[in-house]
């Protein structure tokens, strides 16, 4: 069943939030956050690494759309090594806006080499409505 887009009755910014640890999901898999509402603004997606993530080779948390997966938060974005709060801004304005229809966004994290056994973040995707939509 495809996400409902989040929209309050007042000038607000809104936001999607997810939790995810190394655990979450199989390596590679997209995780739906929620969807933005048609026309919708991104203002940024804040990642907060809580437990450092510690697969041998390469650990990559990305963030974005089925469409570009990594259209908030491209790989490198973060360091999901090092317990930090990363605060990304979309490096395009396609990154910034959504489409003309409700549009899903995604998290992902990815690793390699010998799995890890720890990791854990909270991804957090702040938006606002276009003005049109409010009254």
């Amino acid at each position: 069943m495809p996400a409902i887009a989040q929209q309050y009755h007042q000038h607000q910014t809104h936001y999607l939030r997810k939790d995810i640890a190394f655990n979450t999901a199989a390596s590679g898999t997209a995780l739906s956050m929620g969807a933005i509402p048609a026309g919708a603004m991104v203002l940024a997606t804040t990642v907060g690494i809580r437990v450092a993530f510690n697969a041998a080779t390469t650990n990559v948390l990305i963030v974005g759309t089925s469409g570009d997966d990594d259209a908030l938060v491209a790989e490198g974005g973060v360091d999901e090594t090092a317990v930090a709060v990363t605060r990304v801004v979309p490096a395009t304005l396609a990154g910034l806006l959504s489409a003309s229809a409700d549009t899903e966004i995604f998290v992902k994290y990815t690793q390699s080499g010998t799995a890890a056994s720890t990791g854990s973040a909270v991804v957090v995707v702040e938006y606002v409505l276009p003005t049109d939509t409010l009254s």
